[in-house]
């Protein structure tokens, strides 16, 4: 097993066809395609990627278009629910060992020296976010069964609050079930979410929570309010490396 590697994290695509624009403003379509030259062209290319939520915005006719696109990455990719995601819809395009028992898209990447763990957050037709109580369940029983490799988790909800008063909100709302959980675990080292669309880190209990940039459109976190918002096209990809028992994260600008 290798000793060192690289996951690219992208997040937040909201992808939509060639015909729409998110909001009537964005071309989330061609910065999808901005995303993956980036990734293509990046010195040392990440050895999977996560996809962690909102891949496509509302209409899950847009999978299609997606997934496709996503073949054009020369590694694998696991996707992973957001809240403008519809479920039932992205199981069809998933392999069946990315889906528990109850249907959540909960799984783990086992094959790296470091154990990953994807969430399923997502209430279904709701904003906010939470932990399904079979989901905590099973999170737990993961994470007894390596308990002593060291674990990262990725979600799309935050689990804190980031101060934003535009995403505290609507975060996941059961996040203090999830920190008493891992806080009896210490080999879980990181927990990284999206939706928030913008950078932001904090260390609780010795466990580093940070945000990964949305790769299409990034909201200030100091926003009062969402009326007339200016919003920041400038994308982002997450790449979390992996050396020798250290973990590294930098965020890199997609090139347009």
């Amino acid at each position: 097993m290798q000793n060192d590697f690289i996951i690219g994290q992208i997040s937040d695509t909201h992808f939509v066809d060639k015909k729409q624009k998110l909001f009537d403003k964005y071309d989330t379509y061609k910065r999808f395609v901005d995303v993956i030259e980036t990734c293509n062209k990046l010195m040392k290319i990440p050895d999977l990627y996560v996809i962690s939520g909102d891949l496509i915005h509302d209409n899950e006719i847009f999978y299609k278009d997606f997934f496709e696109l996503c073949n054009k990455l020369k590694r694998p990719i696991y996707p992973m629910m957001g809240n403008h995601d519809k479920r039932k819809a992205l199981r069809s395009f998933v392999k069946s060992d990315l889906i528990d028992e109850n249907g959540y898209l909960n799984y783990t990447i086992s094959s790296y020296p470091l154990e990953i763990i994807c969430l399923d957050t997502v209430i279904e037709d709701a904003i906010e976010g939470t932990l399904s109580e079979s989901t905590l369940e099973w999170l737990e029983k993961k994470l007894l069964n390596n308990i002593n490799k060291p674990t990262i988790i990725f979600m799309h909800h935050p689990p804190i609050e980031i101060g934003s008063l535009l995403f505290d909100p609507i975060k996941c709302n059961n996040g203090k079930e999830l920190i008493n959980l891992i806080s009896k675990y210490k080999n879980v080292k990181e927990v990284i979410f999206g939706h928030v669309h913008c950078s932001f880190s904090e260390i609780i209990n010795g466990v580093e929570f940070s945000s990964c940039p949305s790769a299409s459109i990034q909201y200030p976190i100091g926003a009062k309010s969402d009326k007339n918002l200016e919003l920041d096209t400038t994308g982002f990809i997450k790449l979390i490396n992996y050396n020798d028992g250290a973990i590294s994260k930098e965020n890199i600008k997609i090139k347009i």
